[in-house]
């Protein structure tokens, strides 16, 4: 277990350079977003906005923020299981610095990086680090595994007519979706190169594409059956925990669209919301923006049109968006700012931290 909170300048540093990134990209992408309601939203909607219910605006930002509880309480819980003396607030922390680097990262890759980085930080060594990230993509596979199919049944989606219609035109535009698989997996290829071309034990060049493929995938099966054996000998009810809270957190971020667009004055089947926001927060997963900037809100407008009415399509879009992302990576830089920042600069004071201009994230 460490005995400081920060034994090394990789907290420090990786989120000194997070903040700079998201103070510039995240108001550029805000006020873009401001720019696009003023000009696709026809000037009567504007004088209707007393009208909305700002009740629904609070419930839809509670909302959004469970999924911070759900993830905190899920590392509490493997913290109790591998005896690692986990404060909530250090919980919080691998959270927040987490969702802070998806943010600025494409939504592919995600935080995982930095959460890894946080967790070892915190007193995990970095196999069990590696496990607890690793059971939480399989608790929230077991939720979406059980949610999906009860959701399509619920909503009988294939009678929905605006489903049929989103469907049809995801297969209209199938060269699209194709180039953007291509330009991803080219990405992934480039990115897994530089890892290699920096490893000790790198690989030759001339390895083939399927070779990588094979061997992200035997590593898969190899980490899911390490990890299914831990749980059988050490947490069958902390697992089923985290379902639960894996469930919460999901349930809460694709809950806030129905509670925004009611606020809005619309009625909203919260069911359907909750599938469609999942085919959202996928689409999101192949654009290759930080955050999905740009291309999240495109996706959003183009699956919610004919369920809310095209002149609120906007509005709408930039309510669901300043909620779903710009307020929580906001607020999550605003809590790192005011409640460790002056702790950063206590310990570097000491001395414990040698920041400098020249120091180097370690890899």
């Amino acid at each position: 277990m460490l005995n400081t909170e920060f034994q090394s300048p990789t907290n420090y540093l990786v989120l000194r350079k997070f903040f700079k990134i998201v103070l510039i990209l995240i108001p550029l992408a805000l006020v873009g977003n401001i720019v696009y309601v003023v000009l696709t939203t026809s000037p009567e909607i504007f004088r209707n906005l007393e009208k909305i219910d700002s009740r629904y605006f609070v419930l839809a930002a509670v909302l959004t923020l469970l999924p911070w509880l759900g993830q905190s309480a899920g590392i509490i819980a493997w913290s109790r299981v591998f005896k690692v003396n986990l404060a909530p607030s250090r919980a919080l922390d691998v959270v927040l610095a987490s969702d802070i680097g998806a943010a600025i990262t494409p939504t592919i890759l995600g935080g995982g990086y930095v959460k890894l980085a946080f967790l070892v930080n915190y007193g995990f060594t970095a196999p069990q680090a590696a496990l607890v990230m690793f059971l939480g993509g399989v608790a929230d596979t077991v939720f979406f595994a059980l949610a999906l199919p009860a959701a399509v049944f619920w909503t009988r989606t294939w009678e929905n007519p605006h489903i049929i219609k989103i469907w049809r035109e995801i297969t209209s535009h199938w060269p699209v979706v194709a180039t953007i698989g291509i330009i991803l997996i080219a990405i992934l290829v480039f990115l897994k190169k530089i890892k290699t071309k920096h490893s000790p034990d790198r690989k030759p060049a001339h390895d083939s594409l399927f070779s990588t493929i094979r061997s992200a995938i035997s590593k898969f099966k190899t980490d899911f059956i390490v990890a299914l054996k831990f749980v059988r000998g050490n947490g069958k009810v902390v697992f089923l925990a985290t379902v639960f809270y894996s469930g919460l957190g999901w349930c809460g971020r694709y809950g806030a669209v129905s509670a925004l667009v009611v606020g809005l004055g619309y009625h909203v089947d919260p069911v359907l919301f909750f599938l469609l926001q999942w085919v959202v927060f996928t689409t999101m997963t192949m654009i290759p923006t930080p955050g999905a900037i740009g291309g999240a809100e495109v996706s959003f407008a183009l699956i919610y049109d004919g369920l809310i009415p095209s002149s609120v399509i906007p509005l709408a879009t930039a309510a669901w968006r300043f909620v779903t992302f710009y307020m929580t990576v906001g607020l999550a830089s605003a809590i790192f700012a005011v409640f460790r920042m002056k702790k950063f600069s206590n310990v570097k004071k000491q001395g414990e931290i040698p920041v400098t201009e020249k120091t180097k994230i370690p890899r």
